[in-house]
């Protein structure tokens, strides 16, 4: 079998592709030329990230490259870099494609001339599935070992006072990390498409008897933040799964106190024509950076230790729950999420 045979072979196959890794031949204006062995068509532009259909190359009615998340993108970057320099460059980069589907990937980018123009050959070495498990195990790992440490520095304590006010705060701590503990695990039923949600007719309001009976002790006691209430609810109802609503409320009030400790949060609710819109602000601001990968697994401006929060809000509260959660963030307005769900067809 000679090299074109070869070739021939793998790609009839589909050998390449089915390992999970791809390659591909892009310009200077990294168009596609080819994808593995099949030659594209130029006449329409089509770029890496139109081909694997990236959240910010669909958003944008000029494709990839034309979003200004794509200025931050790690795969453009390196490719135009390796062109740019004209020598072999590797990175990592991380998306979320299309349907919220996280996707991450080693590229390997290798730059060549042919008739005075530049090209690269793009290998992208796929690493989703190990990079969520590491994740999942990482901040499993943090939370729970956060929560213990205070459940132990409490049991030290109660050797000398056992008050029924220190007893509270055990069980309150006690219910947080079975929380943690189911919030996880529907995580990881969501991501491998498991999660099946419990859907139920109930008031909207529900969910802020949640944030006043659950939240708003936890993020006085944890993050020393005070939770203020805006609402124009009434009597309007949703058709959803009430401990997943919940979960998708408590990770945005949780991201918004740790990034702004010892102020004020304001959950808002309001009813509109056929939704009802949730959200959660605070008054810090995002850099252009953290606003072109929030929502994508394990990226985070935080700590070590984080990164799922955002992600767990998009992909269960809208591949799930059937709602919309998006964001705004500026300054002289700070950063608020929002999640948007219909109203119950009654």
């Amino acid at each position: 079998m000679n090299k074109v045979e070869l070739f021939n072979f793998i790609n009839d196959n589909h050998i390449f592709e089915e390992s999970g890794n791809m390659f591909f031949v892009v310009d200077e204006e990294l168009q596609l030329h080819y994808i593995a062995f099949n030659p594209v068509d130029t006449s329409v532009k089509l770029c890496i990230g139109d081909f694997l259909k990236c959240s910010n190359a669909i958003s944008s009615s000029d494709g990839c490259g034309c979003h200004q998340n794509c200025t931050k993108c790690n795969l453009r970057g390196t490719v135009e870099e390796s062109m740019r320099e004209m020598k072999k460059m590797e990175a990592d980069v991380s998306m979320l494609l299309k349907n919220n589907q996280d996707y991450y990937a080693h590229v390997i980018s290798t730059p060549f001339i042919d008739n005075e123009k530049k090209f690269s050959i793009v290998l992208l070495l796929d690493r989703t599935s190990r990079q969520r498990e590491l994740m999942l195990e990482r901040v499993f790992c943090h939370d729970l070992l956060n929560l213990s440490g205070a459940l132990n520095g409490l049991l030290d304590t109660m050797e000398q006072s056992e008050s029924d006010e220190i007893r509270g705060v055990l069980k309150s701590i006690s219910s947080q990390m079975m929380e943690e503990i189911k919030a996880q695990r529907d995580l990881i039923y969501a991501i491998n498409g498991l999660l099946k949600p419990k859907m139920e007719v109930f008031r909207a309001n529900a969910v802020l008897d949640f944030v006043k009976g659950s939240l708003c002790q936890i993020a006085s006691d944890m993050f020393n933040v005070n939770i203020i209430i805006d609402s124009n609810l009434a009597d309007e109802q949703v058709e959803s799964d009430k401990v997943l609503i919940n979960r998708v409320i408590h990770n945005m009030v949780k991201n918004a106190c740790e990034d702004n400790a010892a102020g004020d949060v304001i959950v808002r609710a309001r009813a509109e024509d056929d939704a009802i819109v949730f959200s959660v602000h605070n008054d810090a601001v995002m850099s252009l950076d953290t606003k072109s990968k929030v929502f994508i697994q394990g990226n985070t401006t935080k700590k070590q230790g984080h990164g799922l929060g955002t992600y767990s809000m998009k992909l269960i509260g809208e591949n799930y729950l059937g709602g919309k959660v998006y964001f705004k963030s500026e300054e002289n307005f700070g950063t608020e999420f929002y999640f948007e769900l219909p109203k119950a067809n009654l």
